[in-house]
């Protein structure tokens, strides 16, 4: 059983309590990498953006290509062991970028960009799969809202930190050597933070006293053989279009921000992109999760309309506000500031991109989720998620590094925008049943979905018999002992 008592809202074996923890590791790691993406790469030098774009586009690249590997190796290694690996790129990649910035030597922000490709995988992977797989169905939206909000705060803060640094700069310099140094220090908490509190997946239990599911023992060759089942399943083949896109708001916004841009206006930009982020997600929630909308469908169905709408929204206007400044990615850099007329359509703009970003993937992710409970299998859709994400940043970077025009980079990520919301559309009236509970086999299913499926007369008392026998195996009771409860609760219940 679940301790009771103030004490037990705070334990380590507590799903919502991992998550937060989780939460504060991308408050620290990649919330601050997403601050200093959005200033160009901090722009001290004539090439930054340039740099900032091809050292991303590796990064991604290799991102990709990891996430998958990392799908079939989390249920082998255990979170905590991933996310001490991911831990380790970020502060290297802002000393790369930093050096850069100071030198002029690129060498260093390269093999930067190669080593948190390959961490941010193991880093992401795991972060997605607790926020799938620790939650009961009807808290999902919240674990991936609660996850987004607090990396949100670090982005905030990390961009704030920028903006006070740089509130009297007009022109158009890089990062200063105080800002670079509290992101190193801010990045370097995270590993004290998985080595410390986080646990095995096995340990997590609920506040009515379950455990998540019967986890196995797996192979390497299982887990691989897993991952591609899951990565050609029609199901997420079909999602593939909203997975890749999600997250390619970042890349655009960031390259136009830096390109146009004076410091301290870029850095007012990026708060406002990250602050955003605070309201969406929670917003988002209370539809997602909504107990006055019964269909788990209907919520579903709601929450990407509106995200939808917001994306499509923000690509028409960065359309029009290029063609009514007449900007291509191909013309010299600009450097406005916030007094000039060309600020406020931006910063309208780059605040709804801000909202696509979390918005439009935290839709994307809850859809993921809702077509399954299994933790193991949940790994594998973690890791296939952040390579389709990853792949599509990639493409994001490589467009504005080799100079595609902002107009052509803006109208692929409004189509893939258009038609991933059909996709998620059809998915969740096809493929997303309104419970996954009593379905798969190694799941257990929590206490009061239990009862209340009892009192309904959708169990047989053989079901509930072997809920209770998962149970018990899972806290390692012989399954003799599990069935002889399980009659004696059968007995006793009216």
């Amino acid at each position: 059983m679940a301790p009771k008592g103030i004490r037990a809202k705070f334990r380590l074996t507590r799903p919502i309590i991992q998550n937060m923890l989780v939460g504060f590791m991308l408050f620290c790691l990649p919330g601050i990498y997403v601050a200093i993406t959005g200033l160009g790469a901090g722009g001290g030098q004539p090439s930054s953006l340039t740099v900032a774009n091809n050292v991303n586009a590796i990064l991604y690249a290799i991102f990709a290509v990891m996430s998958l590997g990392v799908g079939s190796l989390l249920n082998i290694l255990t979170p905590k062991i991933c996310l001490m690996i991911g831990a380790f790129g970020y502060p290297f990649y802002v000393g790369g970028l930093w050096f850069y910035d100071r030198t002029g030597n690129s060498a260093l922000a390269y093999a930067a960009g190669v080593i948190l490709g390959f961490s941010s995988a193991f880093l992401w992977t795991t972060a997605s799969f607790i926020s799938y797989a620790y939650p009961e169905e009807h808290r999902k939206g919240l674990y991936i809202s609660m996850q987004w909000a607090i990396r949100s705060g670090g982005a905030t803060t990390g961009a704030l930190i920028a903006f006070g640094s740089n509130f009297h700069q007009t022109s158009a310099v890089g990062v200063s050597t105080p800002v670079y140094a509290t992101y190193v220090a801010i990045q370097t908490c995270a590993m004290f933070i998985a080595f410390f509190f986080i646990i095995n997946p096995r340990k997590v239990i609920r506040d009515d006293g379950t455990h998540l599911a019967v986890f196995s023992r797996p192979t390497l060759a299982s887990e691989g053989l897993g991952v591609v089942k899951v990565f050609f399943d029609s199901r997420y083949l079909t999602l593939a279009i909203p997975m890749f896109c999600c997250e390619m708001a970042l890349g655009l916004a960031s390259s136009v921000n830096s390109r146009c841009f004076n410091l301290r206006t870029r850095t007012l930009n990026n708060v406002s992109f990250q602050a955003i982020q605070f309201v969406c997600p929670p917003l988002l929630t209370w539809i997602l999760d909504n107990k006055h909308i019964k269909s788990r469908r209907n919520r579903g169905l709601i929450g990407i309309l509106v995200m939808g709408a917001n994306a499509i929204g923000a690509c028409c206007g960065l359309l029009a506000w290029l063609s009514v400044n007449n900007i291509d990615s191909a013309d010299s850099g600009f450097a406005w500031d916030w007094t000039d007329p060309q600020f406020g359509g931006l910063f309208v703009v780059y605040t709804m991109f801000g909202a696509c970003f979390s918005g439009y993937q935290m839709a994307t992710e809850w859809t993921l989720a809702a077509t399954t409970n299994d933790p193991e299998r949940l790994a594998k859709i973690a890791g296939m998620f952040k390579f389709w994400s990853s792949l599509g940043m990639f493409v994001s970077f490589i467009m504005a590094a080799q100079g595609v025009p902002y107009y052509g980079q803006t109208a692929l990520q409004l189509s893939c925008y258009t038609i991933g919301v059909g996709c998620i559309i059809w998915i969740l009236f096809k493929k997303v049943p309104q419970t996954n509970y009593f379905s798969e086999a190694n799941v257990i299913v929590p206490t009061n979905v239990e009862e209340i499926a009892r009192l309904d007369g959708k169990i047989e008392i053989g079901q509930l018999q072997g809920e209770q026998e998962k149970q018990q195996e899972e806290q390692g009771t012989p399954a003799k002992k599990a069935n002889a409860q399980a009659n004696q609760d059968s007995i006793e219940r009216p």
